[in-house]
Formats: structure tokens, C-alpha cells, sequence
């Protein structure tokens, strides 16, 4: 069971939205504990995380509330039928089938790293890792094969394959592979210095670290400042560092305004910095910055040219 706090932060929405999200349109039902405070379950964060995506796919919030507790009752384990919401005789436990059809970036390594999740097998996942980026450049398996099937098991893990439990430990080998792959990376120290992070609120940062190993490799002068990085850090770090450029993701609606924000302020104080931005909702935002889609390979290549990075 998790508290408001901690439900709020696996579901990347803030308390008063998941108070709003209970109270409105009843997509969770937490329970309370003895002193009175709400507990939510693994099915509580996994509709609120549903109904999260929708939103920042454009649905409004009471079609997304909808929308969500059609998704959760057609897959009801209490031995409802979603077609008719009738009960079986007999309650038969799901069985999960290796991806479900239809599904994309459908891939033998793929459906190993989602079994690893649901073994709660770091080895195997690391294993799978492994092999992955023996395969290819570093940028190659990262665009072709890692954001894709990282996608994917947020996909599987929303539509109740995977625990949070399950999730979160393939996303800290994920982490750990691209922090090791960021620190091998040989910088050369005549390149132009680029800030990287995230705005503040913003803690997905696997596809910004990518970019990171990536903008290395390619000969920027990388300082990677993380995630939760308020506009006056990111306008004090540029100075500290003299940055030519900055790159921050903006990987949920609720970034927006704070990334918003962070280029105005930076524009502001220091105009000559290229502003690069990535994440699902970079388009956004507009005026003094550059967006960079969503390929790493086609990133850096962006920023190389913006900021004339030899080749």
C-alpha cells in the first residue's frame, strides 16, 4: 500500500490532481489506515497512471476517467466478464500472454526484458541489456531498441502485466547501464559545454541520460545536472560552466509551464545559449528554443550543428 504522497509520485501527477481525480470522478477508492490516511493499492496507481496518459494524450479528464474505468473493468480479477459484467461461476486467475498482438516493437529481446520485470530478475534484465548493446552503436540501440521497448513496459505495466515493483527495477538497470555508459564516454575537453537536466517537478530522465552518453560520445563538454532543476539553478549552472547550450526534456503535460519557464528565464539572462528540448510534450513550448524530436541520434546531430561541434 502506498500513502497520497507516494501514489502521487509513482503516477507523475501532483497530490491535489490525484485528490481532485478521487473526488470528481471516483477512478480510485483508497482505503484508510488506522490514524486515518489514505493507502492506495497497486490497482489505485495503475488507474491513476491510465488515466494520467490519456490526459497527456489530449483526452479531457472526465473522458479519461471514463475512459480508465472501462479499461479496468473489462480486465476485472474478481470474475467479472468485461463484455457483459457478469459474474463466471468460477473465478479463473488471467493469464498473461507474451505481449499482447497488436502490440509494438515486438522483439525476442523485448519479451525477455518484460519477463525479467514480472520475475523481479535484475540479472536477467542486465543480461538482456547486455546482449542489446553488443548488437550495435550506442545510439543505434538506444533509438531502435531501448526507448521503444522502455515504452512498451510502461504500456505492459498500465494494462496490469507488470507490478510498479517490476517496473521500477527494470527502469534502475536501465539507469545503471546508461550512468556506466556516460561515464566511459571519452568527452574531448576543446568541446562546447552543454547543461542537461530536467525541469523542476520532472524526474523521467532515462531518454535525457541517453542523450547525455550520447552528446559525450559526440565530443560535447557534457554536464548533466539531473532531474528537478529549478529556473535559477539552470541560469546559475550555465554561468558556473559558461555553457554554450542547454538541453532539458519535457516529458509530461504538468512540465510544461515549468519548462516553460526555465527558456524564458534563460532567454532573459543569457540569449546566446541554444536551448534544445526534448520529451513527449516538447512542441509545447515555442519561441527561443529548438526542438529535437525524439531520436538521440537525430539530437545531438541537431546541436552539433547548432553549436558547430567538429565530426
Amino acid at each position: 500500500m502506498y500513502t497520497i504522497k507516494r501514489a502521487a509520485e509513482l503516477t507523475g501527477i501532483s497530490v491535489a490532481t490525484l485528490r481532485a481525480w478521487e473526488r470528481r470522478y471516483g477512478v480510485v477508492s483508497p482505503k484508510r489506515s488506522d490514524g486515518g490516511y489514505r493507502l492506495y493499492g497497486a490497482e489505485d496507481v495503475r488507474a491513476l497512471a491510465i488515466m494520467n496518459s490519456l490526459v497527456n494524450e489530449g483526452w479531457s479528464a472526465r473522458e479519461a476517467a471514463a475512459e480508465t474505468l472501462r479499461r479496468l473493468s473489462s480486465r476485472d480479477p474478481a470474475g467479472k466478464d468485461g463484455r457483459d459484467g457478469r459474474e463466471r461461476t468460477h473465478a479463473v486467475p488471467r493469464r498473461v500472454a507474451p505481449l499482447r498482438p497488436g502490440s509494438r516493437y515486438q522483439s525476442e529481446d523485448a519479451e525477455a526484458f518484460i519477463r525479467a520485470a514480472e520475475r523481479l530478475d535484475s540479472a536477467s534484465a542486465t543480461a538482456v541489456l547486455d546482449a542489446r548493446f553488443s548488437l550495435g552503436t550506442f545510439e543505434h540501440v538506444v533509438d531502435d531498441w531501448l526507448m521503444p521497448t522502455l515504452e512498451l513496459v510502461g504500456e505492459e505495466w498500465a494494462h496490469g502485466r507488470l507490478t510498479v515493483a517490476g517496473e521500477h527495477l527494470v527502469s534502475y538497470a536501465v539507469q545503471r547501464r546508461l550512468a556506466a555508459a556516460y561515464e566511459a564516454a571519452s568527452g574531448r575537453s576543446d568541446g562546447p559545454t552543454l547543461l542537461i537536466g530536467l525541469p523542476p517537478g520532472a524526474r523521467h530522465e532515462l531518454g535525457l541520460l541517453a542523450f547525455a552518453v550520447a552528446a559525450r560520445r559526440a565530443g560535447f563538454a557534457t554536464v548533466y545536472v539531473g532531474a528537478d532543476l529549478p529556473a535559477e539553478e539552470w541560469v546559475r549552472a550555465i554561468e558556473a560552466r559558461r555553457a554554450a547550450g542547454m538541453v532539458m526534456a519535457v516529458p509530461r503535460h504538468v512540465d510544461i509551464a515549468a519548462a516553460r519557464k526555465i527558456v524564458e528565464t534563460v532567454n532573459r539572462s543569457h540569449p546566446e545559449v541554444v536551448i534544445g528540448l526534448g520529451g513527449s510534450q516538447q512542441d509545447e513550448i515555442e519561441g527561443g528554443c529548438v526542438h529535437l524530436g525524439h531520436s538521440i541520434t537525430v539530437a545531438v546531430g541537431e546541436m552539433s550543428r547548432r553549436l558547430r561541434v567538429p565530426a
